[in-house]
């Protein structure tokens, strides 16, 4: 079975590494898996996912949201069983490409988020009728399934949950980054984001201004990192703030801190959360659809944008070794259902499922 997976690009972002963690792990199963990007950023995970033998197209065409996107993904995707597709607008470009073919080739697609911009009334055609073009769309929560299956109500069919996954053993094993020690008698906080409006560092940032025994750690980059530079000098916190950028040792980073606190406007999932559980990190999260299917019963959630009340999760957690130790405990046993093998099991039954009649048709026997 030859398999290709399509998205917008490769940024250090959540799905953009679940593509990358499952390429080479689909290739170890016998499926001929390559990567296709609509834009090429000369990013790490570009990188990683060349270094791990995947093959890696990009379509040369430079602007994500130009329709000349699909002349190029149509050559692309004609030698492939399976088109799984990521993201908004590789998910329309390859409905589109996908036109010139026959019943053979097989779309489908991730959806990574409860929320998108496109949920605006005026786009909702574009959507009802973009979806049904895929067979299968797995959701990564059920928050995720359930605001889809809402949003498209004609789909709710194709849907199906298979959660996100990471390669545990990379965060369970992995040793302290080494980086300069916070001041003296301060525990360390650690947040990975794009600095971006999905997220929510400025609520973190004020909280932080009521925790004085806390340094954080800023991991990632972004549109909005001048804003919050800006932000921390105005609470006078920029002593205990340090802005690390893109980093490639994550799991050190994790690993050399206290506590991981997510702060976040949406998310479907919470890969970086995800990851800090399974580096043994106490998780403090903010109470949105799909990231609270994640830590709930783990970890602590707070209310969006409740910065009191996250400045309290942080001082009970630092101020009480034994409630560090529990939620420690709690964040590597929930870490544990979901890694990067389940993952790949059930997109493997999901590829199966759809190209079963195009094999026979072909003549291909199992």
């Amino acid at each position: 079975m030859r398999v290709l997976q399509v998205i917008d690009s490769l940024p250090l972002a959540g799905a953009e590494v679940l593509v990358k963690d499952m390429a080479p792990r689909l290739r170890a199963r016998g499926i001929d898996c390559a990567v296709a990007v609509l834009r090429t950023l000369s990013s790490p995970l570009e990188t990683a996912v060349e270094e791990s033998g995947v093959k890696l197209y990009h379509t040369q065409v430079g602007k994500l949201y130009s329709p000349a996107q699909v002349f190029p993904l149509a050559k692309l995707i004609e030698s492939y069983d399976v088109v799984h597709v990521h993201l908004f607008p590789a998910q329309l470009w390859a409905v589109l490409a996908a036109y010139r073919f026959s019943r053979r080739l097989s779309l489908v697609t991730t959806e990574h988020n409860p929320w998108n911009a496109r949920r605006r009334w005026w786009v909702r055609p574009l959507d009802r009728w973009m979806y049904p073009h895929y067979q299968r769309i797995a959701c990564n929560s059920e928050a995720t399934l359930d605001e889809l299956r809402q949003w498209c109500p004609g789909i709710a069919t194709k849907l199906c949950i298979i959660p996100n996954g990471i390669p545990l053993e990379n965060f369970e094993d992995a040793q302290p980054a080494e980086l300069a020690a916070p001041p003296a008698g301060m525990a360390r906080l650690v947040f990975v984001a794009r600095f971006q409006p999905q997220k929510d560092h400025a609520t973190l940032l004020r909280a932080l201004a009521q925790v004085p025994q806390a340094q954080l750690l800023l991991v990632g980059d972004g549109e909005l990192r001048t804003q919050l530079e800006a932000m921390a000098r105005s609470l006078c916190i920029t002593d205990r703030v340090v802005f690390l950028g893109r980093r490639t040792d994550v799991a050190g980073v994790l690993k050399a801190s206290d506590v991981y606190v997510h702060s976040t406007h949406s998310d479907g999932f919470g890969i970086a959360a995800c990851e800090a559980m399974a580096a043994g990190l106490p998780v403090i999260a903010s109470d949105v659809p799909g990231l609270a299917e994640l830590v709930r019963g783990a970890g602590v959630l707070f209310p969006v944008g409740d910065d009191h009340a996250l400045a309290r999760e942080l001082t009970a957690v630092l101020s009480s070794p034994q409630r560090w130790r529990e939620m420690s405990a709690a964040s590597q046993q929930r870490a544990k259902c979901f890694s990067i093998e389940k993952t790949v099991d059930a997109y493997v039954e999901m590829y199966e499922s759809v190209s079963q009649p195009s094999r026979q048709e072909a003549g291909v026997t199992t």
